[in-house]
């Protein structure tokens, strides 16, 4: 019976393993498809516009496989990692204090449901009459945009915490502050992943709409003097290393995501 059993598991093992594989497989097919019928369309153009994909790869090659890329990008990530990072801290700890006060939630409601309706590109220009058009115009651009998305999260995660686990940490007597933070804060993690996530993504918006607005040095600025300069193998490879880095940057926050919310997770597959 033993033995039958870890056969059985081994079995599952397999079968989930073969089973990801499959997904991964079935997820790559798509991109696959459009970049070799990219290739193929493209390969005989004589369109300025739209050059051969072989000349864009070439040239990508080239100039963020050089020291181009330590210039240009790395000052681009650095703003959007402090950018996120204080959005992140920002967010979670004022949408917690938030969420857990009545009082709080009155008054805070107004002012959040009124910045939250300006769009998050539309405060870059605020920034700059503010700070200009130095790095501080940069992260709190991005700080402010991202915060929003993460800050609601919170509020509405500790707010519909589960009331079994509440009136149990209340029978302990446990104090208010303790079941905020013990309770409430960790029974809200779901939610307030999904607003890390949706922050993540104004974040890297605004990242890049902060450097097309203002003057200077990042990726969204090399794209963009080189749309109007006419480079347009530098303005196309500019867009492609837009995409991989929004893709990469979202492929890390689903790892993080999965392993912080493990338990989660895990529960759902009980269920």
């Amino acid at each position: 019976m033993v033995a039958a059993s870890v056969h059985l598991l081994d079995a599952i093992m397999i079968m989930s393993w073969w089973r990801r594989i499959l997904l991964v497989l079935i997820g790559a097919w798509v991109p696959t498809a459009i970049v070799f019928a990219w290739w193929t369309a493209s390969a005989d153009s004589t369109n300025p516009y739209f050059p051969p994909l072989s000349l864009i790869v070439e040239r990508f090659t080239e100039l963020w496989f050089s020291q181009e890329f330590v210039t240009t990008v790395v000052p681009s990530l650095r703003n959007f990692a402090i950018g996120y990072a204080l959005a992140c801290i920002i967010g979670i700890i004022f949408g917690t204090l938030i969420g857990g006060s009545r009082t709080g939630i009155k008054y805070a409601e107004p002012i959040i449901d009124f910045v939250r309706s300006i769009p998050a590109v539309a405060t870059v220009p605020i920034f700059i009459v503010i700070f200009g058009l130095d790095i501080a115009m940069r992260v709190a651009s991005i700080t402010v945009a991202a915060s929003m998305p993460i800050l609601i999260a919170t509020i509405q995660g500790v707010r519909s915490a589960d009331v079994v686990q509440v009136e149990t940490a209340r029978v302990f007597h446990l104090s208010r502050q303790q079941q905020l933070w013990r309770v409430r804060l960790p029974g809200a993690m779901p939610l307030i992943f999904s607003g890390l996530q949706l922050g993540l993504q104004i974040a890297f918006i605004v990242t890049i709409a902060s450097e097309f607005l203002g003057s200077g040095f990042g990726i969204g600025s090399f794209t963009l003097v080189a749309t109007e300069s006419f480079l347009i193998l530098d303005a196309w490879t500019g867009v492609i290393l837009m995409g991989l880095l929004g893709y990469l940057i979202n492929i890390v926050f689903d790892l993080v995501e999965r392993f912080s919310l493990r338990w989660y997770y895990g529960q759902k597959k009980i269920v």
